[in-house]
This record gives C-alpha cells, structure tokens and sequence, in this order.
C-alpha cells in the first residue's frame, strides 16, 4: 500500500476544494436550508457475515492515498438520495438496487471555505458486477467491517460501521430506512 500524501488545504487547487464544496441554491442562506453539502455512501454487497463494503482510494488532491466510501457534492435541485445513487453510478458504474438511510450525520467545519459541512451517511446494496473507478479514484477493494476500519481515514466513516453492521448486516434493515 502507498503511503496517504497528506497536504495542508490551503494547497489544493480550487477544484480539489471544491470537490465536496456546498452547491448551494444563489440567494439561500446556508444557515438556514437545512440541506446537506454532501452525501457518503456505504456500499454493500453480499449476506450476512460474508457482506463486503466498497472503498475507494483518492487519487488526486488534499487526501490523495485516502481510503473512503463513496462521497459526492449535492448538486444545485439533487435531493440527497439522488446524489447518493448518482456518485455510486459515475464514481464506481454500478447501479443501486436498494437505497437506506445509515440514520447517521458527518459534520464537520471546513477552514478553507470556513463553513460547516453537513454529510448524511446513506447505505446501498448494488448489482454484482466489475467496479470501473472514475479518474478521482486509483483503486477499489471489496472489504470487511474489521478491514474498512483499519483503512478509513475519516474518524466519521469508522463511526458508522458499527450502526451499518447492526442495521443491515446483523439482521434486515427497518422499513423507516428504506428510500425509493
């Protein structure tokens, strides 16, 4: 495995920022909206004990060598769950099955753009088939719970491992958190 090539922020290009920055409606205030910035996938496939996540590798910016799930910024218009079956769509090419909430919210402060990012977690099983990566991404791999949270580099995505093991794993998931 290469080492995570870490850099200060306030050395990313404006497209590597941007690249989950908040897509907000001109005019709205972001204070008030409500509306998450953007949206983390966790990507299963498989039952029970065998299910495997989805991680992927960045390859390019802040967090290159960084291992994460899915990730992608709300477009101006996208509902959240639109995003999510979006960015497993362009950054993977598979197509959601099944779409759940996770139940679960990253936030986190940004001090490049100095705001506070709001990310709901959401769940999504797929078709089998070949992972094709988009150019953001160097690598996949099909992992286990125990496996993602030794290569997750976001304390948030570890978090929710165990609330997605419970909830979609350990037994079916509740009807509250399906989305259509």
């Amino acid at each position: 495995m290469r080492p995570i090539a870490r850099r200060n922020a306030a050395e990313s290009t404006p497209a590597e920022r941007s690249a989950y920055a908040p897509r907000r409606v001109p005019g709205e205030d972001a204070r008030l909206s409500g509306r998450p910035d953007a949206a983390a996938i966790v990507v299963l496939r498989g039952a029970g004990e065998a299910t495997r996540l989805l991680v992927l590798r960045r390859a390019r910016g802040a967090f290159a060598g960084a291992w994460t799930f899915v990730m992608g910024g709300i477009e101006p218009g996208e509902r959240a769950s639109e995003t999510a079956r979006r960015e497993v769509l362009e950054e993977c090419g598979l197509a959601v099955t099944s779409l759940y909430t996770a139940g679960a919210l990253d936030a986190f402060y940004d001090p490049v753009r100095d705001t506070i990012v709001h990310v709901p977690f959401f769940v999504a099983r797929v078709v089998e088939g070949d992972v094709i990566t988009d150019d953001a991404h160097d690598a996949h791999r099909w992992v286990s719970f125990d496996e993602a949270a030794a290569l997750l580099m976001f304390a948030a995505q570890r978090r929710v491992l165990t609330e997605v093991h419970d909830a979609f794993v350990a037994r079916e998931p509740d009807p509250w958190r399906s989305i259509s």
